[in-house]
């Protein structure tokens, strides 16, 4: 009995041992929520989080903030951006709903930038400028009046997750298959007739939304995408999908609501995808 005592304790020692060996808190960043509480926090600030105030014009400030990754301006009425240009540690950068109407030049000059938010603006075009941020592997441009993206987008081949729902595009550029680290792309509520065929040619690409948009056919190419893990393609026109659906092996998620498909062709498309694949009609 008291040898039995003494393994319990001594697997007791063993499990509370490896539930905090090696095991930290997350990290905390430091963060202000005004521009006078960055000031005073100069040399620590991490984050500035200054979401919904009035601004004008970011101070020159900030550029002599050695720590500065984080800087939240999302709802923010803003004059100029141009000491973004300056910010050589800057990694996030929300600039939602802040009324822009063209990218800002200034973004070219911060080769750390790794997430860019842009959603809810008035943008119409991306410009050329967006293939200088070449270290972005988030870009969010949700809810914006896109009818066009330059081919430069192709030049950030860090890029992982796209956002472009609710905009107006028709076509996106061939050079996005340059990106070959893309994992998620969200088209939703956009113009798109037909599945950009430049996808084809991202091996690491999970999941794709195109929900809303007037697609007719599902290519048989898109059933050989590799990594394919969830399709969205809700309110599309698509009727049929391809005859062979064997590559869709990795699937787990399609979703086909409101497409104008047969009572046959829907059972067919359960009997044809693998079981573990979740299947909306």
């Amino acid at each position: 009995m008291k040898q039995y005592f003494i393994i319990i304790l001594l697997l007791g020692a063993i499990l509370l041992s490896g539930c905090f060996n090696n095991k930290e808190a997350p990290h905390r960043p430091v963060t202000a929520e005004s521009l006078e509480q960055a000031v005073e926090l100069k040399q620590s600030v991490e984050r500035i989080k200054l979401t919904g105030q009035k601004i004008g014009d970011l101070p020159s400030d900030l550029i002599g903030m050695p720590k500065l990754s984080i800087l939240l301006l999302r709802g923010s009425e803003l004059k100029s951006l141009d000491v973004l240009a300056s910010l050589n540690k800057l990694e996030t950068l929300d600039i939602s709903a802040t009324g822009l109407k063209e990218l800002p030049r200034c973004l070219a000059g911060i080769e750390t930038l790794r997430q860019l938010y842009m959603a809810d603006n008035q943008l119409t075009e991306l410009s050329f400028e967006i293939g200088q941020i070449k270290g972005v592997e988030y870009l969010n441009l949700d809810r914006n009046q896109l009818t066009s993206l330059d081919s430069a987008l192709g030049s950030c081949i860090k890029m992982r997750w796209l956002r472009l729902n609710d905009n107006k595009l028709t076509a996106v550029p061939d050079s996005i298959n340059s990106m070959k680290q893309l994992q998620r792309i969200y088209l939703a509520k956009n113009q798109l007739k037909s599945v950009p065929s430049a996808l084809k040619d991202l091996p690491l690409l999970e999941d794709i939304d195109l929900s809303g948009n007037p697609v007719t056919e599902f290519p048989e190419w898109l059933s050989r995408l590799p990594k394919l893990r969830q399709i969205n393609l809700d309110n599309c026109k698509i009727s049929k999908l391809p005859d062979d659906l064997s590559g869709l092996g990795g699937l787990e998620t399609i979703s086909l609501l409101r497409c104008p498909i047969s009572k046959a062709e829907k059972e067919r498309i359960r009997l044809a995808l693998p079981d573990q694949a979740h299947v909306a009609f």
